[in-house]
């Protein structure tokens, strides 16, 4: 037997096998790429099927994740708020009570907290309110950076308590400062992606729903003792077929459904 001959045959072979084998690998890859693309292309549809509506989505393309100090409570902006007794807790928090009760309480008899932040809270106007509790009497603020709202994080809440007259008594208020861009813009997560996140998760996006609302927020990703860095995540508000609404978040640049999920929610002019 010609062993060099036989040696090359098995080469070539080999060679062969290895070229058909990476072709295999190949072209599954890309057929896995095309359903990707096709299972995306085709949300609408699966949406449609199961009569989820949505309206005008965000066109928000890059964002990049921010960072931003705790901010203790200044002693001296303490002795310029009037008609309120305050006090500082943990050097970040402030806790003040009113002298005379606020009544919240607009013309039309609901609950209304405008007049309330501008008199009595510094820097009132970088809270939004997310939430409305009537059993404990509480409303829950969270703080806006450039207009884009940072959810669940404590260290930038605002919470109004008020009696059962529907007066204001009291407040607690934390706040980040110093915010900047944390590194370079990053290619977001489209809306309809983030729904398509949803979609996915067993439960959670139920037929009959309607997204009633898609905004791009923060949501706290390292918390060190001075220092939180926010990413850019996507707030989904969806309204249940029984009434009742709920809140999800997803992670705006992996796509990772966050798991933060709030309690129905009862907004009322602000």
């Amino acid at each position: 037997m010609d062993w060099n001959k036989t040696k090359t045959i098995f080469i070539v072979v080999f060679a062969i096998l290895n070229v058909f084998l990476f072709s295999l690998y190949m072209n599954r890859i890309n057929g896995f790429d095309k359903l990707e693309v096709l299972g995306e292309d085709s949300i609408e549809d699966r949406l449609s099927g199961d009569d989820i509506t949505y309206g005008e989505l965000p066109e928000i393309k890059t964002a990049s994740n921010v960072s931003g100090e705790l901010k203790p409570v200044d002693p001296a902006e303490l002795r310029e708020l009037s008609g309120q007794t305050p006090r500082i807790s943990d050097e970040h928090r402030l806790v003040s009570q009113l002298d005379e009760p606020f009544s919240l309480e607009d013309g039309d008899g609901k609950l209304s907290f405008k007049d309330f932040l501008e008199e009595y809270v510094p820097q009132g106007e970088d809270y939004t309110l997310w939430e409305v509790d009537q059993e404990k009497r509480t409303a829950t603020f969270f703080q806006m950076i450039d207009g884009s709202t940072i959810y669940y994080n404590e260290n930038s809440t605002l919470t109004v308590q008020w009696n059962e007259d529907r007066e204001a008594t009291g407040y607690e208020q934390t706040m980040v400062h110093n915010t900047v861009e944390f590194d370079v813009e990053k290619d977001l997560y489209s809306p309809i992606q983030a729904i398509n996140a949803l979609y996915r998760s067993s439960g959670v996006l139920k037929p009959g729903s309607n997204i009633a609302d898609v905004e791009l927020g923060y949501s706290p990703i390292v918390q060190l003792t001075q220092t939180q860095v926010f990413a850019p995540t996507w707030h989904i508000h969806i309204e249940l077929e029984d009434g009742t609404s709920a809140d999800h978040f997803v992670n705006a640049v992996d796509g990772k459904v966050l798991d933060k999920l709030s309690e129905p929610v009862i907004k009322e002019e602000q």
